[in-house]
């Protein structure tokens, strides 16, 4: 695929992701996945090479578990990061996208990357306090993109942004209240920027999930690890409007359509 065939293609499936996903529909994973087989299969090579650099991921290729494995099956002392990440896991039934999306007949160094590439997206989530809905995706995206460019990514993240632009005109799609002050902060392109702003600077500050060895925080404190990962506060933009916008999920949920991530 030359530049311009690239271009086109990643034109169609922003298209594609805007025409399904209207922010208050569920986020069509087949075809998030689209985007990343047909945008990403150069970057991934990058990626898995930089992978291999890290102190741990010898270690992590070349066994026959995954620190997920140990997790689920672990028992951990209340307050560590194994068994807080292992409640979080099980209260938010996250899916293991890998395998539904990278299945495979036996274990290789490659399906230890990919799975471990997976669970850097719910780390993110989880580190951060990112809810599934569009707008706590937008902050992971961005979060990811500090550290990892990916053109799928930043492709949803473009489309994203068409659609928050598009429903500033729709004033269902936000509360509205008296003063011009509130709704041009509750305007959804506002919140998409500040939103982006944010994930994109804790993401920077952050170190980059794929070179941290999380077998060896399993037993370690959770504020203990949140430090060490420069993110021992939430962000702050988010925290202050995540009560609001669930009050808008509320009623659309209450209205049959949902802005929530399915990850049952």
């Amino acid at each position: 695929m030359n530049k311009y065939q690239y271009r086109v293609t990643q034109a169609k499936l922003v298209w594609m992701y805007f025409q399904v996903f209207q922010t208050d529909r569920q986020s069509p994973l087949p075809l998030i996945f689209k985007f990343v087989n047909s945008l990403d299969k150069v970057k991934l090579k990058e990626i898995y090479r930089r992978f291999k650099k890290c102190e741990h991921a010898s270690r992590v290729l070349k066994s026959k578990t995954h620190v997920l494995d140990i997790i689920d099956d672990g028992d951990f002392e209340p307050g560590t990061f194994g068994a807080e990440f292992k409640a979080w896991s099980k209260r938010d039934t996250v899916l293991d996208v890998f395998s539904v999306y990278y299945p495979t007949k036996k274990i290789t160094p490659l399906s230890q990357f990919l799975r471990s590439s997976v669970m850097e997206h719910d780390l993110i989530h989880f580190f951060n306090e990112y809810d599934t809905s569009s707008y706590g995706e937008i902050g992971v995206l961005s979060f990811h993109l500090a550290k990892e460019w990916r053109e799928s990514y930043a492709s949803i993240l473009y489309s994203s942004a068409i659609m928050a632009f598009r429903n500033t005109f729709i004033p269902a799609k936000y509360p509205r209240g008296k003063s011009l002050l509130y709704n041009l902060i509750y305007n959804p392109f506002v919140v998409f920027l500040l939103t982006v702003r944010e994930g994109w600077r804790r993401g920077k500050r952050a170190p980059w999930f794929m070179s941290v060895d999380w077998e060896a925080y399993l037993n370690v404190d959770l504020q203990v690890v949140k430090n060490k990962l420069n993110l021992k506060e939430p962000p702050q933009f988010w925290k202050t409007r995540v009560i609001d916008w669930g009050k808008i999920k509320h009623n659309e949920k209450n209205s049959n359509s949902s802005i929530a991530t399915d990850r049952s």
